[in-house]
């Protein structure tokens, strides 16, 4: 099976209908973690915007952007994502706000249409080859607009070291696609020289917290300790926010003329 067709393979099964209930929409503001609820605020207001859901997963953004008034363009890779996408929209009344449609990354040039704003949970670092991407990119945000993706981070060694040495193993549960490797601050580097400006944001410090569910299972009083030893970090040492596993990036596109904002 060619590398593509396995990575659908796995977000068909991930995305399905029938083992992945629909979400309530209107909970999407108040997921859990102050990184979801500043990931959305760094849409900004997206009424009358024509915005552009990367990676749609089961369609609770898209939904939810059409629901705050944007046109949205929903793709994903996998084809039962799309089909998810399609009945929360009709369930929501917005199907005349949502197109979806089941594309891969480098195919968005099909579309033939720019963006006010493109979005992405998690999906920036699934791209490969990234750099071939990034001109793909480009072309989808209009000039004046701009990218939010809330994505992982690789920069932390300990995380990638149990990453790498742990999960999947010693009955360790590894999550993701089997192919998929965290954001690497490279590809923000690749950003930062085709766009005006490309900001990295660290809402909150995520590392041992994260380390917990692998090992630690059910021990609920270990897990809370070890949130709060991520809090402290978060709160007292500032230099180290960059080795967050969280964070936000905003891009923003030249515009071409003083009137374009």
């Amino acid at each position: 099976m060619e590398k593509k067709e396995h990575i659908k393979e796995f977000w068909d099964n991930t995305w399905s209908s029938d083992e992945l209930p629909l979400p309530d929409v209107k909970k999407v503001s108040r997921l859990p973690g102050k990184s979801n609820r500043l990931y959305l605020e760094a849409f900004g207001d997206v009424k009358g915007k024509t915005v552009l859901d990367l990676g749609c997963g089961n369609g609770l953004l898209s939904v939810w952007l059409a629901l705050e008034g944007a046109q949205v363009t929903a793709v994903d890779i996998s084809a039962t994502a799309i089909d998810s996408t399609i009945k929360l929209a009709l369930i929501n009344n917005v199907s005349n706000k949502i197109h979806a449609e089941q594309l891969n990354a480098m195919d968005l040039g099909s579309l033939e249409q720019d963006f006010d704003l493109v979005v992405g949970r998690f999906i920036l670092h699934h791209i490969e080859p990234f750099k071939d991407f990034i001109p793909l990119l480009v072309e989808l945000i209009k000039p004046g607009g701009k990218g939010v993706f809330l994505e992982n981070n690789a920069r932390n060694r300990l995380l990638m070291f149990v990453r790498t040495h742990f999960a999947g193993k010693y009955g360790i549960p590894k999550f993701g696609d089997p192919d998929e490797y965290p954001f690497d601050p490279s590809k923000a580097t690749l950003l930062s020289e085709v766009f005006e400006k490309v900001t990295i944001s660290y809402p909150e410090f995520l590392c041992f917290g994260l380390i917990a569910p692998y090992i630690l299972k059910d021990n609920r009083r270990a897990k809370r300790a070890l949130k709060k030893i991520d809090n402290f970090i978060y709160n007292n040492f500032r230099f180290l926010h960059h080795y967050s596993y969280r964070q936000i990036i905003v891009i923003e596109k030249a515009c071409d003329n003083l009137d374009c904002r």
